[in-house]
């Protein structure tokens, strides 16, 4: 990325911090020899490094802050909307397990390190035809909970010594997105898979939590107590849900 003081200014900058050595002026920090010389060089100002240079013993921003600021907001507002501002989501040493009301962004990054990462888009909100997801699973594992209608593409996920699963269609339904997923697998395990008993009785009950009026519509849990719905500090499985077998309580 291009340095922000290395950027070529106009009028308006230039002008702006004419405005700004006045109030200086004003203030009593510049004397009116120092007021002209510095309005006169700001005037002349090139780049923004330039500029800051002029208030470099003043107690006001740099002018090139602006812009800094200005493309951090950008990058944030770009985040998973293309291949270089991808939304990511790491395990690391612990489980991360999305569910509830969540937008899918266009691109994901998914790495599982040592633990799971775990998507369920039973109530997201895609407004993508496709969704591109960069996956590895490291020794740990990634695994997608589909809706019915939704499709997935393993096809470019790299086994290494690690599993791929996927047991979803390969065409969506109309107006429904394709997940295309890329990466490698390494030691661990990818696994692409329709809801479980277990997922759709997670889904209710949320869905009971916020017609309750939960605070929160989606949800996030991490920590190794959270990979099976419960949150990390949950006190048991609530009695009226089901009794699941062992298929339903993998991830």
């Amino acid at each position: 990325m291009t340095d922000a003081g290395s950027l070529r200014v106009g009028h308006d900058e230039r002008e702006q911090l004419v405005h700004v050595l006045m109030q200086q002026y004003a203030e009593g920090r510049l004397t009116a020899p120092e007021l002209d010389d510095l309005s006169g060089r700001a005037r002349q100002a090139r780049t923004y490094a330039d500029l800051d240079r002029l208030v470099a013993d003043l107690p006001v921003p740099p002018p090139s802050a602006g812009v800094r600021q200005t493309a951090a907001t950008a990058n944030l507002a770009r985040l998973g909307q293309d291949p270089d501002h991808r939304q990511s989501i790491t395990g690391g040493m612990s489980s991360y397990v999305r569910r509830g009301v969540w937008t899918v962004p266009a691109y994901l990054s998914l790495n599982a390190g040592m633990a799971t990462v775990k998507l369920d888009f039973q109530q997201a909100i895609c407004p993508h035809g496709v969704v591109d997801i960069a996956v590895s699973a490291g020794v740990g594992s990634v695994v997608l909970v589909v809706p019915e209608g939704w499709a997935a593409n393993t096809d470019q996920v790299g086994k290494g010594i690690g599993a791929v699963s996927n047991t979803v269609d390969a065409i969506p339904q109309p107006g429904k997105p394709l997940l295309i997923l890329h990466g490698t697998s390494m030691a661990g395990t990818v696994r692409v898979r329709y809801p479980t008993r277990r997922d759709r009785y997670l889904m209710r009950r949320n869905v009971k939590r916020l017609k309750a009026g939960s605070s929160s519509s989606s949800g996030v849990e991490t920590g190794p107590g959270s990979a099976f719905g419960g949150s990390a500090t949950g006190t048991g499985t609530p009695q009226d849900a089901p009794q699941w077998g062992v298929t339903d309580r993998r991830y």
